[in-house]
């Protein structure tokens, strides 16, 4: 189920295919990496290179989480898709985990 609630949006045009709640990086792609620095996430698929595609910069979002998260922890973006709670020192951590989830479950974030 696609979840979001935005207080501001940036718009992507997609340099790479991805999918809505997809973590999208300042190239305007699919992040990939962890500890990435992300624009937002995304509100819609970008289904072809250069479609402008919505991205969530700042609010609530659902996304997958990778191995356990716990409500409050600080989050950053994972290889495999998704978030996971930070390393032991993070560049580029971008949220907080508003509720708790197991590795693979929906986690609901605060994007600031």
């Amino acid at each position: 189920m696609q979840y979001f609630h935005d207080v501001l949006s940036l718009t992507a045009t997609a340099t790479s295919l991805f999918d809505a709640l997809d973590l999208v990086g300042f190239t305007d792609a699919k992040v990939t990496t962890d500890d990435a620095p992300v624009k937002g996430i995304a509100k819609h698929p970008a289904t072809e290179i250069g479609l402008d595609v919505a991205l969530l910069a700042i609010g609530i979002a659902r996304v997958r989480a990778r191995g356990i998260v716990t409500k409050g922890d600080r989050l950053m973006s994972a290889a495999a898709g998704g978030v996971k709670k930070i390393g032991a020192s993070p560049v580029n951590d971008f949220a907080w985990a508003l509720t708790t989830a197991a590795d693979g479950e929906f986690v609901t974030i605060l994007v600031r």
